[in-house]
């Protein structure tokens, strides 16, 4: 992340030497990359997105002037961005989007169908909440399928560390039948971007459509009020909001591999949010049935 915040400063910032960074370059900066596309189709790069690169570039001139380069660091300050209610994929949408992976045209060249690579990976990454980038670095090597389990490194997880995790049955099924010549269990060749236009080419078949929470915000391309479709994290989430309530905060945190506690509240929070027991709220009399008890 850093070596690809750096090359969006070099070719936007258009600065020679790092004595001449200042806060107008910085300002100069964010305001280029706002411009650029983001990941999804038709969208601009997002204020998380931009605050990360934010980020990314503090500490880098935090090193720079303790090495001598800079006499003083200029001031970033983080974008403001609203606190959106997050998505997460409903059962009912997954098993939608399962029956139209047959949509998919990439990725291309492989023993088996798109589709079938499609069904892979979603579904190892509902049933595990493997983040993105931790199920396309999967290799074969670290998968067994005669015990069920498979290994995250810890160069490609947010832990950053190395674990072995038991895999459900039907993912070890669906596993099983993406066998090819590749190390990786899910290969792919084209950039991020391609995958998340399949994932939405898929949800269009599907006929998904969910309240995009950057509707009429101009920055963002086209949205409209039913432009939005899920993203790979929205699985994430709901493999957390579907299990929150069935398991300790200990399991759920080994299972999603967060450092910090703070982080599976959060998610459990939020699973209590969208699960309430609705069933037990005191009903006034006035508001039954008649004949009703």
């Amino acid at each position: 992340q850093v070596r690809y915040t750096l090359d969006r400063f070099e070719s936007l910032a258009k600065t020679k030497f790092v004595a001449d960074i200042s806060k107008r370059t910085i300002d100069g900066f964010v305001e280029k990359r706002r411009e650029q596309r983001g990941r999804k189709p038709d969208s601009k790069v997002s204020a998380a997105t931009l605050n990360r690169d934010l980020t990314n570039l503090r500490a880098i001139l935090n090193v720079a002037h303790g090495w001598g380069y800079i006499a003083t660091v200029p001031k970033i300050k983080l974008i403001k961005t609203p606190k959106n209610l997050p998505n997460y994929v409903t059962p009912e949408d997954f098993a939608s989007i399962l029956k139209n992976c047959h949509a998919a045209i990439l990725p291309s060249g492989l023993p088996f169908s798109a589709a079938d690579w499609w069904k892979g990976l979603l579904t190892t990454g509902f049933m595990t909440g493997w983040r993105i980038g931790e199920l396309l670095s999967l290799k074969w090597a670290d998968v067994d399928l005669n015990s069920g389990t498979a290994v995250t490194r810890y160069a490609d997880n947010k832990g950053s560390r190395t674990e072995k995790v038991a895999l459900h049955p039907i993912v070890v099924e669906l596993l099983g039948g993406l066998r090819s010549f590749d190390e990786r269990v899910f290969p792919w060749e084209k950039d991020r971007r391609g995958l998340y236009e399949e994932f939405a080419r898929i949800q269009t078949a599907a006929g998904i459509y969910i309240a995009c929470p950057h509707a009429g915000d101009a920055r963002h391309g086209t949205c409209t009020d039913a432009c939005h479709r899920y993203g790979f994290h929205d699985e994430r989430r709901a493999f957390a909001t579907l299990n929150a309530e069935h398991m300790t905060r200990e399991a759920l945190q080994a299972l999603m591999r967060h450092v910090d506690s703070a982080t599976t509240d959060r998610y459990i929070n939020y699973a209590r949010q969208v699960n309430p027991a609705v069933e037990n709220l005191f009903v006034p009399d006035a508001l039954k049935p008649t004949g009703s008890e």
